[in-house]
């Protein structure tokens, strides 16, 4: 004992060390016939480590059991089931859904208050945070008009001149009276219906989509459901609707004529499937099926 005590601290330090790292046999024997059957040679310092690591082992084991598989609803406390979660994050995503459109309704609200006072309307034409890059290069579209379309006009102006029934600024003129320029030259993939009240033109991507009549811009803006959309108002309570455009040509406000590019056809929005125009007409608030007027 008395040695001990003179020891230093480094040398006690030393001498625990020492003990930890001696070493021990563990025989273990038949209790019978006192044959000897395995026997280890282990240390206080490697039986530590060895119960770490197990420990270590089975918490990671336990962690991923709960984790990763169904057991865990039953092992935590008031843990939701599957289908609640699942409900928790569609409620989600239509909360941010329904955000989002309320945004577009105010903006479209600010739209119609704007151009009908008179005002220029294009500091609304889009919401900056949904505005999405577009990295094609349309530098080499050409939207002038072809010799083939001014003959058309042309041919068109002289038949309404004779029409004493057709004047666009005339309230009350039948549709069948109007003229209606293709928006694209497609095919048709979907008709018009109760369900469905627009229809949908398939065509090359990228192809120009033209006003159907002359009016002014009512929204240019973008939808999580049907992406770039362009609304038009036109004269005697018309209004037509181009959805699913990669490109959008004209902002809020803008006049354009019948027959002038005013988008890109695309595949944007979540409900398409591929490229294609989804074009409705409305009149008087009700919507018409402008396949009754217009050959695609």
């Amino acid at each position: 004992m008395a040695d001990k005590k003179k020891l230093t601290g480094k040398q006690k330090r030393a001498l625990r060390w020492k003990k930890l790292r001696m070493k021990y046999r563990l025989t273990i024997t038949n209790e019978k016939t006192f044959a000897h059957i395995v026997s280890f040679r282990l240390s206080i310092h490697n039986v530590f480590l060895i119960v770490a690591t197990l420990s270590l082992f089975l918490i990671l084991v336990v962690y991923l059991i709960i984790a990763y598989t169904p057991i865990k609803e039953y092992i935590i406390p008031n843990y939701p089931e599957l289908e609640e979660r699942e409900k928790i994050e569609h409620n989600a995503e239509l909360v941010d859904s329904l955000e989002y459109q309320m945004k577009l309704y105010a903006q479209k609200m600010q739209v119609l208050e704007t151009i009908l006072s008179g005002d220029d309307p294009s500091e609304y034409a889009a919401i900056d945070s949904i505005i999405v890059q577009q990295t094609e290069n349309y530098a080499n579209l050409n939207f002038d008009i072809s010799p083939a379309d001014s003959m058309m006009r042309m041919e068109i102006q002289e038949s309404e001149a004779l029409n004493v029934n057709f004047h666009s600024k005339t309230a009350g003129v039948r549709i069948e009276n109007l003229f209606f320029y293709p928006p694209v030259s497609g095919v048709v993939s979907s008709n018009f219906s109760q369900g469905h009240f627009g229809t949908d033109v398939v065509a090359a991507e990228n192809s120009i989509i033209h006003s159907v009549l002359d009016g002014t811009v009512l929204l240019s803006t973008w939808t999580i459901e049907t992406g770039y959309v362009i609304m038009i108002q036109h004269s005697n309570n018309f209004i037509s609707v181009y959805k699913h455009n990669s490109k959008l040509l004209k902002q809020a406000g803008d006049q354009v004529k019948a027959g002038e590019g005013i988008a890109l056809l695309g595949n944007t929005g979540d409900l398409t499937l591929g490229p294609h125009l989804h074009f409705e007409l409305w009149h008087e608030g009700k919507p018409v099926n402008s396949e009754n007027y217009i050959v695609y």
